[in-house]
């Protein structure tokens, strides 16, 4: 920590320094206007708190050296430059002292009344530096008038560059928020996806259950072995155990569920961004480059978007997953009819196996082995689309495939979709 509190105070004071090598001399010999203290202000809009009385001393002593520097290149000689250049050092010190005390009263933090409190710091400081070389001859009408102009320009070009910065800054939150909202719509559609197989599920459960406790039934009524039949009844009571924390699990997601999936809809436009920029992620671990071509005949809104944003991610992560080119092109459109909206999704991967066509919307059926760790992909991307369209819609789902294309067309009834807007 200490350490890098020294870089800071070092870099702070170099970027000072060199940006007090940006001066005029606006109407005394020696007097220089320049940019540097102006960094003082900026520092605490990029970084907040920062060693402002470290940086002072050491700027206000690299501004000296550096002038005096300057000089002796220029003249060969150091002459009056030692003495010249004391109350430009001065000027340093009395505006860094008193931006200190000002950031600590406000514990580094901007109050609307920071511009005029910095355009007193910018003529006092000048009206110190003014006290040194002219003595009472400072206070002219016209040394005065000159000093209020420039603490006037410097307060401005403070402000505008805070203008410019918290824009920059509102802009960068601004985003951060959009990609974190869309992260949550794309982990709010699998959840909803999984509660909904969860639910489906349960049934399942429930007849395993009773077949267990059957079996432990006809085995004692047979008289079968004592020890097996008992063995079926643990089987059925651990089953209803498994069942039990199954539903409360379900309850709980159901219920966090709920408190989202009541917010507004989408139009398709916005889901169909959100899925493609989502996709990033899995282009770079896939090495695979997603070419989305979407043409809406009618721009839709839904409130039923996390079911969509369910069935098109994956139909697009099949595509890309099934592809072996390094561009995976995908084509979606949506028409209507009297009665239907209807969706393609068209990819220009190898296709699917005839005698697999009729198989993949099965729960399990999956052509997605890891031949290398023997993993196999659970099957449950399709069954799962076909299901919200069956029973969330009432519509339909088919599959056409040949080699270099695969197209999934879905039938969603008019009646059935949600969205008024």
């Amino acid at each position: 920590m200490q350490k890098r509190h020294q870089t800071t105070t070092l870099l702070f004071s170099i970027i000072i320094v060199l940006a007090a090598q940006v001066n005029m001399n606006l109407f005394i010999s020696n007097f220089k206007i320049s940019i540097g203290i102006i960094m003082f202000s900026v520092f605490l809009l990029l970084t907040g708190k920062y060693p402002i009385i470290p940086v002072t001393l050491l700027s206000a002593a690299g501004v000296y050296a550096s002038r005096i520097a300057v000089y002796w290149f220029q003249h060969a000689a150091l002459g009056t430059s030692l003495q010249n250049y004391f109350p430009e050092m001065v000027f340093y010190l009395v505006y860094g002292i008193s931006f200190w005390l000002y950031c600590r009263s406000q514990d580094y933090e901007w109050s609307r009344f920071a511009f005029p409190v910095f355009f007193l710091f910018d003529y006092f400081s000048n009206l110190t530096e003014l006290l040194l070389r002219l003595g009472a001859g400072a206070f002219t009408s016209k040394n005065q008038l000159s000093i209020i102009l420039v603490a006037a320009i410097r307060t401005v070009i403070i402000w505008c560059l805070y203008l410019v910065l918290r824009y920059y800054k509102f802009s960068l939150l601004k985003r951060e928020h959009s990609q974190r909202y869309q992260r949550l719509l794309l982990l709010i559609s699998k959840l909803n996806g999984e509660v909904l197989w969860m639910k489906k599920n349960t049934g399942l459960i429930e007849e395993t259950m009773n077949i267990s406790y059957r079996l432990y039934q006809d085995m004692t009524e047979q008289g079968i072995d004592e020890a097996l039949s008992k063995k079926a009844l643990i089987v059925a009571k651990d089953i209803h155990e498994i069942k039990k924390e199954y539903a409360l699990i379900l309850r709980g997601l159901s219920d966090a569920m709920d408190l989202n999936l009541n917010d507004e809809g989408m139009y398709l436009e916005d889901i169909f961004q959100v899925l493609k920029n989502s996709l990033t992620e899995f282009e770079a671990s896939a090495n695979r480059k997603l070419d989305l071509d979407i043409r809406l005949e009618e721009n839709l809104y839904t409130e039923n978007h996390y079911f969509l944003m369910s069935i098109f991610r994956n139909l697009l992560t099949n595509a890309m997953e099934a592809s072996c080119k390094d561009t995976v092109s995908v084509k979606i459109r949506q028409v209507s009819d009297k009665d239907n909206w209807l969706f393609t999704v068209a990819d220009d991967g190898p296709g699917i196996a005839s005698e697999d066509l009729e198989e993949i919307f099965q729960p399990g059926f999956s052509t997605k082995i890891n031949y290398e760790t023997g993993e196999i992909n659970r099957g449950l991307g399709l069954n799962l689309v076909q299901d919200l369209i069956e029973n969330q819609w009432k519509g339909c789902i088919r599959a056409e495939s040949r080699p270099g294309e695969t197209v999934f067309s879905i039938w969603i009834p008019k009646e059935q979709w949600k969205g008024t807007k």
